[in-house]
This record gives C-alpha cells, sequence and structure tokens, in this order.
C-alpha cells in the first residue's frame, strides 16, 4: 500500500481461506477479526454485486448498530486474492476510507473479472482459482485522526442535507424481495448493500406521477399496482398497514408521508401486483368493514433449518386457520393433506402457533401478519 504520510495507529491482515467458490452462497462474510479494538471482515460477492461479469469485494465493519454514537475509523486497506498453491499468482486492489456506521462498508465492485479467476494469468501457469479454492488477504492500517475530520466529506453533508428538504427517500419491497429474504420482517431495510428498489422524488411531486414513475420502473400499468405503507410497529417490526388509495392522487407525496408514516424519515412501501382477470384489474378491498386480510406466507425448511418467504395472499377473517393448508401445501408441491404446524410470526426471536380450529379473527391476525408454516414432524423426524 502506498504511504499516505499519516501515523499509524494499528496495523493487521487476516488471510480468508475459501474453498468451494462455486457452492459460496451470493453474499458471504468471512469470520471476523479485530483491527484498532474493532471487529472487521471481509465482504464477497464471489458472482458479483449488481453485475454479472466481475467478484465484488469489499473490507465491512462488522457492528454498525453496536457502534457509539459518532463513530468513525479512518482506514487504509488492501485486499488480494490469491492462488494458496501458487503466491505469485494474485491480483490486489487499494484504497482509504472513513468507516462511518451508514458507511460500514468500501471496497471494490468490480475487483476482477470472473471467467479470469479460473484461467492462468499473463505469465503464469496457475489461475487465481484452482481446485475450487483460493485465499482473500485484507491488509487494515487505521489512521490515527486527531482532528476528527479526516477524509470527512462535508461537501457531500451539506449536499445530503439540501436534498433531504427537497427529496423525500422510498424504498419499496417487491414481491421478488419479499420471496429472497430469507430473514424475519418483509426485507433487510439495514443491510447497506440491499437490492431494495429506491426512488428519490421531489416532496413535491404528486402520488399519480410517482405511481406512473414506479409502473414504468417494474414494467407494468399504473392500474396493475397498489402500494401499502410500511410501519413500524410498537414491536419493532415493520409491517404493511395501510394501502394507498387512488383517490390520493392529487396529494403530494410529502403529504402523504406526513399523513401515514410521519414518524419515519423515509417512506417505505410494499408493490402489491394485481394479474388482469378477463382483461380487468381487481384488487379486494381491505376497509374496516371488508373480510379480507393482506397475510404474507413463509416457509420453514427443517432439514436446512431456512426460512424463505413464498407470496402474499387474502385470506378472510371469518375463516378458520387451517382452511388454507390445502393451499400452502400446493406452494410447496406437497400431498394435498399433508400435515402442518402453521405459526405467526410476532417479533424477532419470537413465533406463536396457531389453532388451526380458530377462525383468523380470533386469533388475532391483521394486514401485513406474517404466516409462517412447516412439515408436521414425526418423532423420527
Amino acid at each position: 500500500m502506498p504511504d499516505l504520510g499519516y501515523e499509524i495507529e494499528d496495523f493487521q491482515y487476516y488471510t480468508w481461506r475459501i474453498t468451494g467458490w462455486s457452492g459460496l452462497e451470493k453474499r458471504t462474510t468471512s469470520p471476523e477479526f479485530e483491527v484498532g479494538g474493532w471487529k472487521w471482515r471481509i465482504l464477497l460477492f464471489p458472482f458479483g454485486n449488481k453485475n454479472s461479469d466481475t467478484v465484488s469485494v469489499y473490507l465491512d465493519f462488522a457492528d454498525p448498530k453496536g457502534a457509539p454514537a459518532g463513530w468513525h475509523s479512518c482506514v487504509q486497506f488492501a485486499l488480494l486474492l490469491w492462488n494458496p498453491e501458487d503466491p505469485t499468482s494474485y491480483v490486489s486492489n487499494n484504497a482509504h476510507h472513513r468507516f462511518t456506521a451508514k458507511e460500514p462498508d468500501w471496497g471494490f465492485t468490480r475487483f476482477y473479472t470472473l471467467h479470469k479467476l479460473f484461467a492462468p494469468l499473463e505469465n503464469r501457469t496457475r489461475p487465481l482459482i484452482e481446485n475450487n479454492a483460493c485465499n482473500i488477504t485484507v491488509f487494515v492500517r487505521i489512521i490515527k485522526d486527531p482532528t476528527g475530520v479526516l477524509w470527512h466529506d462535508f461537501k457531500n453533508e451539506e449536499i445530503k442535507a439540501e436534498e433531504s428538504h427537497l427529496y423525500l427517500s422510498i424504498k419499496i419491497v417487491t414481491p421478488q424481495i419479499f420471496v429472497q429474504h430469507q430473514g424475519f420482517d418483509l426485507a433487510n431495510f439495514d443491510d447497506p448493500l440491499s437490492v431494495i428498489p429506491q426512488f428519490k422524488v421531489l416532496k413535491s411531486e404528486t402520488y399519480r406521477n410517482f405511481k406512473c414513475m414506479a409502473a414504468k420502473r417494474f414494467g407494468c400499468s399504473v392500474e396493475q399496482i397498489r402500494f401499502w405503507v410500511l410501519v413500524i410497529r410498537q414491536n419493532k417490526t415493520v409491517r404493511p398497514d395501510t394501502p394507498i388509495n387512488d383517490n390520493f392522487f392529487g396529494m403530494s407525496m410529502e403529504e402523504i408521508h406526513i399523513k401515514m408514516a410521519a414518524r419515519q424519515i423515509e417512506l417505505k412501501l410494499f408493490l402489491e401486483m394485481a394479474k388482469p382477470i378477463n382483461g380487468k384489474v381487481w384488487f379486494p378491498r381491505v376497509e374496516n368493514d371488508s373480510p379480507y386480510i393482506l397475510v404474507f406466507i413463509k416457509y420453514f425448511n427443517p432439514d436446512t433449518q431456512s426460512l424463505e418467504g413464498l407470496c402474499h395472499l387474502y385470506i378472510q377473517k371469518f375463516d378458520k386457520v387451517g382452511d388454507i393448508i390445502p393451499f400452502l401445501c400446493e406452494k410447496k408441491e406437497f400431498p394435498p393433506h399433508t400435515p402442518l404446524k402453521i405459526y405467526e410470526e410476532i417479533k424477532p426471536n419470537m413465533i406463536v402457533e396457531m389453532k388451526p380450529n380458530l377462525t383468523f379473527s380470533k386469533s388475532e391476525i391483521q394486514d401485513g401478519d406474517i404466516i409462517c408454516f412447516q412439515k408436521a414432524l414425526t418423532e423420527e423426524e
């Protein structure tokens, strides 16, 4: 790494030994390591982050939520991907960055061309990845910051402050995002590398114009989509609460934000998409006197201990919980009368088993709730 001329507070390096490259998750992290009194890790997208032709590698601060208010760390670092059987076969990149809780990772979206990883480099006889294995080493220098403003982007903050007066940030959870999500709630809004679609619109923009903009982005007609406002419930979950009625077409996005989610800095929405039936689009009514409730369905796989989003679904308040078992079996291609256990996802690390003979109303199910199910296991299983 080049000498930047600053006093060094700490210097460490860490090597992540990777085997089974082709079987890695799309987003994976190394074990944590400590530099400068804080935990760090390597963040790897082996098949590309927002692209499919390059490998993406970053240095990632491991605990942005646990960092004290105003935390930052000025870091110079280098990332090397190399063949453990031939250390002379390597590729590297270096950078420096002021890490904060809001910007906890930094690195290289286009670290190296993907297909070149498996072919020998120029004047080399061995590839970077051989026998499905490689090493990634990160060298980390923590730079002392006696002034507290080293590499601080004041201009960018001024621009952001000005933009915050004029623009509203809107994140949209699509059905595809829910299906891809494997954790709690509908999506992970705290992940800085999240693929949740985001819009930045003028606060004065009308809902009509925003809806037209979104329809174009998602490749559908305006009539096919309905947005639900996601709110933070008392138990800290983030769930759809109320649909935005087309009667609001003339309202500004700021007015909708204040009216429906005033306590949130940004507006979070769920995109409901209807398929035309006989050329017409129809959304169920969800007013207080409506029998319909919008719920989200997840499946828990006991073999892999994984949770996957399946779909959203309209149920009727006075139907029994057990009435949806045939539908759930069909979604997972189980035999029609496969015994299932059904749960409500209440909050992180808390689910409650639902009684099949009770109605959804008696089970206190409301719009935006998440219902999980799994096969009922035998004693042998």
